[in-house]
């Protein structure tokens, strides 16, 4: 089956002026506040720059362009601004509405330009672009739940454009029009006829698709009112054949790893979607996450975001280029839109390793990072790891204010990137004692299981203390799943060595980090003191406080 060659470009979850959070050591400056407040706004610019380089057909815009609780109007203002640059230059702009940003906000966003089409999933019909030398639809994009060659209300909403030509067809899935889709079901198989003929409306938006009136006469005729692109003498049209998405890259994505952890009844939805939809594309909404799924009858796809709000969210933002060739084949590429992006890297500190030595490992390190063609800033999280008294050391002489004065830009790609760095320290465990077995080593047994830090056990926790109240216990396993197992092993291991003063030192750890060294000369001193020791401390004490004292006597006599 024939299609017109084309490309666009599909971007989502926008959130326009919402402010970037990063971890920062003491108050940002004027810039770098701008920076964090106008990153989602530079990353709209970015997918706007992609549009006009790459010369495509038209823009994609799904779900989540701005946030309407927000009410902001720089938002609005960017809106009309970047979609005014696609006006000039001839590209389209097809916007799919989401969850923050609904088809009532839409409709008050004002002086959208020409370019501008809005998908209202009210509307059955799918809205189309059409090819300037042959006047037929080459794409058509709907925001409606089902489409199909014709539904059951006699509605036409598939466009045919010829016998050779076909239009690549676009439509919506989201894991709440799955929900709403297995409510519908459980309804209709539980509900009569006539409840059935009332319930007749757009599960989307409220409204009523068509009102069916049974004839009077039972032998007569239902004629069948058809909207639709293109009408076939009043006929209800043929059911296209069966088509195959190719795509470029032959890739086999199976199990809910690979389907972004979306469940098995989410992934037969859609493929029932874009069966029925006789559908080559399905724009995945209300995902942060990038996903890509190759079924067999299409593509369901999500970019992702433009700009991560945070480093839990994603590393980096991209919108994507989707390639769609005259046989079909469809190729997705990423391109980087984010002006922040999130970066994290391990280091071992050794035993001997001076503050400058570090430095510029860290340096070395960040010089290896890829760096993409938006950004403007690199927030850094450092996990530094080694022994104990190491890092210690490291905290005391201040590194984190080091790092920051010595390592706050970096030359790259031709241009400067502002770095703002996090620093965490992650101590190793300290080495076992001679003779092994002393209360400190039990200690660092116990707290180091695997699951002694997991979420399972964590809860019991919680919900075991009878101290806490239930709104307290609330709280915490509400931020439980925020929690870094490693810190809180980190800060473990900390208390346990104020507790039991393990005595190792910097060769100590030397030795611990010798693979060629067996046993650490690390002694935890005695577990039990009895009487004969303290008086042999004593006995001691004072024989070196007259030893001290007798210089000072003789001067005294003298």
């Amino acid at each position: 089956m024939a299609f017109r060659s084309q490309r666009f470009i599909q971007a989502a979850n926008l959130r326009l002026d919402v402010p970037v959070s990063v971890s920062l050591a003491e108050f940002p400056d004027d810039a770098m506040r701008m920076a964090l407040e106008d990153a989602t706004l530079v990353a709209f610019d970015e997918v706007i720059q992609h549009c006009i380089r790459h010369d495509v057909d038209f823009l994609l815009l799904s779900g989540n362009v701005f946030i309407e609780a927000d009410r902001s109007l720089r938002a609005r203002l960017a809106i009309q601004r970047c979609f005014q640059q696609l006006h000039d230059v001839g590209i389209h702009v097809f916007v799919l509405p989401g969850d923050s940003d609904p088809a009532e906000a839409w409709r008050l966003v004002p002086d959208l330009p020409d370019n501008v089409t809005i998908c209202y999933s009210s509307n059955p019909e799918p809205e189309s672009l059409v090819d300037a030398d042959t006047e037929l639809p080459m794409t058509l994009v709907s925001s409606a739940l089902w489409i199909g060659a014709a539904d059951d209300f006699g509605i036409q909403v598939i466009a045919r454009g010829g016998q050779q030509l076909q239009p690549f067809r676009i439509g919506v899935v989201s894991r709440s029009r799955y929900e709403e889709a297995q409510r519908m079901a459980a309804l209709a198989a539980s509900a009569t006829d006539d409840v059935l003929l009332d319930l007749a409306v757009n599960p989307s938006s409220g409204e009523k698709v068509t009102e069916v009136q049974p004839p009077a006469d039972p032998h007569a005729t239902h004629v069948s009112v058809w909207r639709s692109v293109e009408v076939e003498q009043g006929q209800r049209p043929a059911r296209l054949p069966e088509q195959t998405m190719r795509r470029l890259h032959n890739r086999s994505e199976t199990g809910e790893a690979a389907a972004g952890g979306l469940d098995r009844g989410f992934l037969s939805f859609a493929d029932e979607v874009l069966r029925d939809g006789q559908l080559n594309f399905l724009a995945l909404l209300g995902e942060s996450d990038r996903v890509t799924l190759w079924r067999d009858q299409g593509v369901v796809h999500c970019p992702g975001t433009t700009q991560p709000r945070t480093q839990l969210e994603s590393a980096s933002g991209v919108c994507s280029l989707v390639q769609v060739s005259d046989q079909g084949e469809v190729t997705i590429s990423p391109l980087d839109t984010s002006c922040i992006d999130w970066k994290q890297i391990e280091l071992h500190v050794g035993a001997h390793t001076d503050t400058s030595t570090l430095l510029q490992q860290m340096r070395s390190r960040l010089l290896e990072e890829r760096c993409g063609a938006a950004d403007r800033i690199w927030s850094v999280q450092w996990i530094l790891r080694g022994s104990l008294p190491v890092l210690r050391m490291l905290r005391e002489c201040e590194f984190d204010t080091l790092l920051s004065l010595e390592l706050d830009q970096l030359q790259a790609t031709g241009r400067a990137l502002q770095l703002l760095h996090d620093v965490r320290y992650l101590p190793d465990s300290w080495p076992a004692g001679n003779p092994a077995g002393g209360l400190p080593d039990q200690y660092q047994q116990h707290v180091s299981r695997p699951a002694m830090l997991g979420d399972a056990e964590l809860t019991r926790v919680i919900e075991s203390d009878r101290e806490l109240s239930t709104a307290w216990k609330q709280r915490l396993l509400a931020v439980l799943s925020a929690l870094d197992p490693e810190q809180i092993l980190a800060r473990i291991r900390e208390d346990g060595a104020a507790w039991f003063e393990p005595r190792f030192d910097l060769q100590a750890a030397e030795e611990a980090e010798d693979p060629e060294n067996d046993s650490a000369d690390y002694s935890p001193g005695p577990t039990e003191v009895t009487a004969e020791d303290l008086d042999a401390e004593r006995e001691a004490a004072g024989e070196a406080e007259s030893e001290e004292s007798e210089p000072d006597d003789e001067r005294e006599r003298d």
